[in-house]
């Protein structure tokens, strides 16, 4: 009886998710269909680290720890791993976490993306439809199709939930939507990009400042609203923190250890700006994929297409002028000023004097910000068009945008064709494959001009000759509307989102990977994953070490940074080739004490005596320990506990390679034992002679307080919404 009344309360909206979910999954084919594969950093970064967080999760331990990336990794603490994206823990539940179920998440948060954009979208406008195609350009837009990165692709799905219940919370101030407001921002936070909550956190600073001021205006005749403004906001926070707290104390305890924990240069800080000459994107989507177009911002973040009719509308029936619309307008106009870095000084501005600023890279994120403040000023005249509400001064605007988008795009058609080299590519030899392969690899701007050039003046034909039909508004206007975000998509996703591969290829690779921790693959040398095979794709070329179940060392860093000291290591010269040769754990015959990691110097019979170096101390003579048999190996091996058995004819260092976290504790026969840092980067306890058992723990103390607070956190969530809930159901009457 509840789900019946809730269907058909809300049947509109169900009916258009539904539309929104198919839409999304026809869209991204290749990945609905398992017929392509994502690239480039989903391959390399965000996978592995999803794998072995499912890895740990299904063995019923917290992805606190990995000994397998990068010779240990905190995970927990890294903000992009996805270790506290409570999807990520949900997918795991379905199974061993491969490049299928990653194909699913990112669904998902396109999925969500127009599901939230529609939830605002109809909280403006209040017009059902409108809110409906809005999602849909949302969902297909340039940025969506941007997709290597999977945490941008989360970013765009919760924040439209962010600002549509923050300003619900603002209008009416409730603590439902307080509640709601500050679990979006959590899952913003734990599974976006950290500089897209920065923005969205001083974007919902200045609307706040803006209700306190209206509040302020008007204390005299509504006092009690400021009270109860600062009220909802506290709840709001409190559920947010309480949520996310595991995630803020792991991602802070990480920062001592990270290359890029005191921040970025400015320098770095305007990586990938966005070129203003990518502007064209807006009508022509496949430019981003021009070779001759030289341009420093990757390709991922280059696209701003929203669909050639919402910019036709916004054009001809702009927005009436009230806070709202010039609210919007500033924020487009201050996003796509940020995103274009050092091409104006606001970046730099904001470096200077904002705080966090200087704590990420890409200014061309922001134009998720533009991009949705051009969706949003477009909706009104959208509304005026599918609700018949326009008026014939509003249909000749249309006219005359209409006419002139067709001429200045023929204009641009008959320009490029006489550069165009795409009849030329299309006649040469091969088969259908190969031709095709060649028109991708050799496509110039002038190529893409005529595409795309070609494909909208077709669309802009076609609405001028059946204007009579979608004047009605009816299905007609839906699906011009549709198809014109549909075929750019297909367009520009070979060049930003889908690879040549087959997922199958890489599956293959995961599905073999060894369950579980085995320790019987650990008495190998660590070797060194330092070279990419040139008989291999690159995506299948950096799978092996991730999914081995072996410890490796490597120069080859996928994700953002290594840690500051095992980017130390990695620079040393002798002293990584002899820890590489080394097994994952050995007891040392010499042990020096290291004054300087960039002066690591080895004794002339370091090739046939074992040796470690101290971090700490002053010069002192090596230390010999008496030669004899030494047995160190690994019995037991999990994501967060390693257990070695030891047979030494003398008290000894047993050196562990794993890198050193202050939330690792040893034990030698369950007595506690001090950890000593070895080799630059790596662990070492002090072993009595003779058989022991030496157990190394990764305990992050605060993290798990931190998971207490947020597992009560949850159940008090939990229980006031069956406790509303079923007081609800009791007022109404029967």
């Amino acid at each position: 009886m509840i789900i019946q009344d809730y269907f058909t309360k809300n049947r509109t909206e169900i009916k258009h998710c539904l539309l929104l979910l198919l839409t999304c999954l026809l869209a991204y084919w290749p990945l609905t269909f398992g017929i392509f594969s994502v690239k480039n950093d989903a391959i390399h970064y965000f996978l592995p680290y999803r794998f072995h967080i499912s890895e740990a999760l299904r063995n019923g331990e917290m992805p606190f720890w990995s000994p397998y990336i990068y010779t240990g990794y905190p995970v927990q603490g890294d903000m992009q791993s996805g270790a506290w994206n409570p999807i990520v823990w949900l997918f795991s539940l379905f199974g061993r976490y491969d490049l299928t179920l990653f194909h699913f998440e990112n669904l998902l948060y396109i999925f969500l993306a127009g599901v939230g954009m529609y939830k605002l979208t109809y909280q403006l406008t209040g017009h059902a439809r409108t809110a409906l195609l809005t999602g849909m350009a949302w969902m297909l837009s340039g940025f969506m199709l941007s997709g290597q990165l999977i945490n941008w692709l989360a970013a765009a799905a919760f924040i439209p939930f962010v600002i549509h219940y923050y300003l619900l919370l603002m209008k009416q101030g409730k603590i439902s939507n307080a509640i709601k407001t500050g679990f979006f921002l959590y899952l913003l936070f734990t599974a976006g990009y950290p500089s897209f909550f920065i923005l969205t956190g001083y974007l919902m600073a200045a609307l706040s400042l803006i209700a306190l001021r209206d509040k302020y205006v008007h204390r005299k005749t509504m006092p009690a609203r400021i009270g109860r403004f600062v009220g909802v906001h506290l709840v709001m926070l409190v559920v947010f923190a309480g949520l996310a707290l595991p995630a803020i104390v792991s991602y802070i305890d990480l920062l001592p250890y990270y290359q890029r924990g005191a921040g970025a240069s400015y320098e770095e800080t305007v990586v990938n700006s966005f070129d203003i000459r990518h502007l064209s994107t807006l009508l022509y989507p496949a430019t981003i994929k021009a070779n001759d177009m030289a341009s420093v911002t990757d390709i991922t973040c280059r696209n701003i297409y929203i669909g050639i009719i919402p910019l036709l509308l916004l054009i001809a029936l702009p927005p009436k002028r009230n806070r709202r619309t010039v609210l919007l307008t500033l924020l487009g106009l201050f996003t796509l000023l940020f995103s274009l870095g050092d091409a104006t000084p606001l970046r730099k501005w904001c470096f200077d004097l904002v705080p966090l600023m200087d704590t990420f890279r890409h200014p061309s994120q922001a134009r998720l910000f533009f991009m949705l403040a051009l969706l949003l000023l477009a909706a009104p005249g959208l509304q005026k068009v599918v609700s018949r509400t326009w008026t014939a001064a509003d249909q000749k605007r249309v006219r005359v945008a209409l006419y002139v988008a067709a001429v200045f795009t023929l204009a641009v058609l008959l320009l490029s064709f006489t550069k165009t080299s795409l009849l030329k590519n299309a006649d040469g030899g091969g088969g259908i494959k190969d031709r095709i392969k060649s028109l991708l690899d050799s496509v110039s701007l002038s190529d893409t001009l005529v595409v795309n050039g070609l494909l909208q003046l077709a669309f802009i034909i076609l609405l001028l000759f059946c204007y009579k039909r979608w004047v009605k508004a009816g299905l007609f206007f839906t699906g011009v509307w549709v198809a014109n975000l549909f075929i750019m998509a297909q367009l520009v996703l070979p060049a930003s989102f889908v690879s040549r591969m087959a997922p199958s290829v890489l599956n293959n690779i995961i599905h073999a990977s060894p369950k579980g921790f085995p320790a019987d693959r650990l008495t190998a040398p660590v070797g060194g994953n330092d070279s990419v095979s040139t008989d291999m794709h690159l995506e299948e070329a950096v799978m092996y070490p991730f999914y081995s179940k072996e410890i490796h060392t490597s120069r080859i860093t996928n994700s953002p940074a290594f840690l500051a000291a095992t980017d130390s290591f990695v620079q040393t010269g002798r002293l990584y080739k002899y820890v590489s040769a080394m097994p994952a754990v050995y007891a040392p015959e010499i042990l020096l004490t290291l004054k300087d990691t960039n002066d690591v110097s080895l004794p002339d019979h370091s090739a046939t005596v074992r040796y470690a170096f101290r971090n700490y101390g002053s010069a002192q003579p090596p230390v010999e320990a008496a030669l004899g048999k030494k047995e160190t190996v690994i019995t037991q091996l999990s994501s967060n506990t390693i257990t070695i058995s030891v047979n030494l004819p003398h008290e000894n260092m047993v050196v562990l390679t794993q890198a050193y976290h202050h939330s690792w504790k040893a034990w030698v026969d369950g007595r506690p034992t001090e950890i000593q840092r070895m080799n630059i980067a790596f662990m070492g306890v002090t072993v009595p002679k003779g058989s022991h058992v030496v157990e190394f723990r990764f305990v992050p103390v605060n993290t798990i307080r931190a998971l207490w607070v947020q597992v009560a956190t949850a159940l008090i969530l939990l229980f006031s919404a069956l406790f509303l809930f079923i007081k609800r159901k009791r007022s109404e009457p029967k």
